[in-house]
């Protein structure tokens, strides 16, 4: 049985991955960079081994010896572990020939590292299913036209902030960023933002040259959640470009938090999206 090499952070995506995986009829081998790993990960899993940050390079000694030529890589890594003096020391040993530290170039330098090692990565939406939704508006509610407009004035901002490596998401009102995610993440972006002005439109989009083996955005029932207490008004995404977890669940409690959730391929107004809805072209 052929095998596939699971580098898991946090959350539920490496559940859904090892899943497909093991539905594709790959043995799954765990390398978790957690401290807790999902019960169903576990489940689903041949072997798990642990792995710190601080000796992330043991990653790649561990798959030479399971015999594995291909990797695939989910979950969430908090920014801030990268900060521990022991993790800045791994880094430097891994990332010394990247222009900078940025979420990408991270992983970018990891993955050349295995690459090295004769280990290939996987695509992540090879392993994903419908977690990745295309364009259209996904659950029962609707933007209003000012939020059209919100929508397409934040994913300009958004793709700006992508293109310059900051990050991936802003929060938007009357035309005008209320914040700028960076390396607090999502969540704290949209409590920061709710702090400062209710209703406001949440837009999140893909790195400008999003590699599809890593770090592709991604929202959930906890975005939601967060989006909830902070007030939030509608959540727009980039469609193709990323992932649900837990996408009917997710969508089902946003039409009950009166949330609109659309995802959106380009830059778009209401007036697009009516006459699209209408079949006017």
């Amino acid at each position: 049985m052929r095998k596939l090499g699971l580098i898991a952070g946090e959350g539920e995506l490496p559940a859904v991955m090892a899943r497909n995986a093991s539905l594709k009829g790959l043995e799954v081998v765990v390398i978790s960079v957690c401290d807790e790993i999902d019960p169903e990960v576990a489940g689903l899993a041949s072997r798990i081994h642990r792995v710190d940050l601080d000796e992330i390079s043991e990653a790649v000694e561990i798959l030479r010896k399971e015999g594995i030529s291909e990797v695939a890589m989910i979950g969430k890594v908090w920014r801030k572990e990268t900060y521990r003096s022991d993790v800045e020391e791994a880094v430097e040993r891994i990332a010394w020939s990247e222009e900078d530290r940025a979420d990408t170039s991270l992983l970018s330098a990891f993955v050349k590292n295995l690459g090295q090692a004769g280990i290939s990565v996987a695509n992540q939406l090879e392993y994903l299913g419908d977690a990745v939704p295309e364009r259209g508006i996904l659950g029962h509610l609707e933007p209003s036209p000012a939020e059209w407009d919100d929508i397409s004035f934040g994913f300009k901002k958004a793709n700006a902030i992508s293109e310059a490596g900051i990050g991936q998401t802003v929060i938007v009102k009357n035309l005008s960023v209320v914040a700028v995610e960076a390396a607090e993440g999502t969540d704290e972006a949209i409590s920061r933002a709710g702090r400062l002005a209710r209703g406001c439109v949440v837009v999140k989009v893909a790195w400008q040259d999003q590699d599809r083996r890593f770090d592709i955005p991604t929202v959930g029932p906890d975005t939601i959640n967060v989006m909830l207490e902070a007030g939030a008004g509608v959540l727009a995404i980039e469609a193709g470009r990323t992932i649900i977890v837990r996408r009917e669940d997710t969508v089902a409690f946003a039409d009950e938090a009166g949330i609109p959730v659309v995802a959106v391929g380009e830059v778009e107004t209401f007036e697009d999206n009516d006459k699209r809805r209408r079949g006017v072209r």
